[in-house]
């Protein structure tokens, strides 16, 4: 069903305050220790990708959403190359300029802990201009489906991909968090939970009927934050987003790790856009500067260039006139219009 938090609870600040007396409950809380600027107190949230589209953030913070957790990027299942969101940067910035504290999270499907600390870095690296006070979570789904390069990997490997992903996230001085269903995390079916919980942990489970009429998870493992909805429709956002409890929150804001500051993006380097998926050898036909971003809006976001016969593997060719390529194992971007296919 569709969950229109303003229709049907009065908004949420009228959920802020429900989350009062649900805190008041026995609510399993996560027994790491808390960072310093942590505090006993319920927070709600959205996480949000690409699929939200152009996200109106005043709108957002208006409604009295406290915080986001932003997917900055993610590896492909069946080819195993490293995308960033092509909202990622402008979420974070969006989100950050508007006084909504952000986490992160990042949609893995490493195979080995090498892809995994890889994961990690790019994910830190992205981050690392932006006042992260939230925690940084490692997702991975689907690995259950033959077409994915995790399938039958065991839950042993699995776990240790992600404790290794997660601990990367830590000692980049980042909070860490897994992200799971409550049916794989349950008896640790798909996931060894007993080494997990050394981490916060955020329990995806929708119940029929939403926060704050169920009024908490029941995976019955410590937790930290709960994911009751994907359903749910707020102002500022087109379509459904995913909603969160938090059962901790934070007294004031994160600094950046990297006080450079962030390169400005425009909603529209990212609006729309769409890659196929190619892996193919391409030349440059002239000079063409390889990016970190679709978009000539600062020479800062330039790499490398490259020069007229230089070859580069070709990862995703995209509506907006710009290709994804690899080089040394980065994912970068260069027109289109620029490279001719080789092989």
């Amino acid at each position: 069903m569709k969950y229109t938090l303003h229709k049907k609870t009065a908004g949420i600040k009228a959920l802020l305050m429900t989350m009062i007396i649900i805190l008041s409950m026995a609510v399993p809380q996560i027994t790491v220790q808390a960072a310093p600027n942590e505090v006993i107190q319920a927070a709600l949230g959205i996480d949000v990708s690409r699929y939200q589209g152009q996200i109106n953030w005043d709108q957002v913070a208006a409604s009295g959403v406290q915080f986001a957790m932003i997917r900055v990027g993610y590896r492909t299942q069946g080819t195993g190359v490293l995308n960033e969101d092509p909202y990622a940067r402008y979420n974070l910035q969006e989100a950050q300029r508007v006084g909504i504290k952000v986490g992160a999270y990042f949609f893995s499907a490493a195979v080995n802990e090498a892809e995994a600390v890889e994961e990690a870095v790019f994910t830190a690296n992205l981050i690392d201009k932006y006042k992260i006070t939230f925690p940084v979570a490692y997702d991975c789904e689907g690995f259950r489906s033959t077409s994915s390069r995790q399938y039958g990997l065991g839950k042993a490997v699995r776990t240790a991909l992600a404790v290794k992903f997660l601990d990367t996230i830590a000692a980049r001085g980042y909070t860490p968090m897994f992200y799971a269903s409550k049916n794989e995390m349950t008896d640790s079916a798909d996931w060894d939970m007993s080494v997990l919980n050394k981490y916060k942990v955020w329990v995806s489970q929708y119940p029929t009927e939403p926060f704050p009429i169920t009024p908490a998870s029941t995976y019955a493992g410590v937790q930290a934050m709960w994911q009751y909805t994907c359903n749910a429709v707020i102002p500022g956002i087109a379509g459904t987003v995913d909603m969160n409890v938090s059962y901790f929150n934070y007294d004031g804001i994160a600094e950046p790790k990297d006080a450079s500051g962030a390169v400005p993006v425009s909603a529209q380097a990212a609006a729309n856009v769409q890659y196929s998926e190619v892996l193919e050898v391409v030349t440059a036909t002239t000079t063409v500067n390889l990016r970190t971003v679709p978009g000539t809006d600062s020479p800062d976001t330039i790499v490398v260039p490259i020069n007229a016969g230089d070859m580069v593997y070709r990862v995703g060719i995209g509506n907006n006139g710009w290709s994804k390529v690899l080089l040394n194992n980065q994912v970068l971007y260069a027109y289109t219009s620029y490279l001719k296919k080789v092989m």
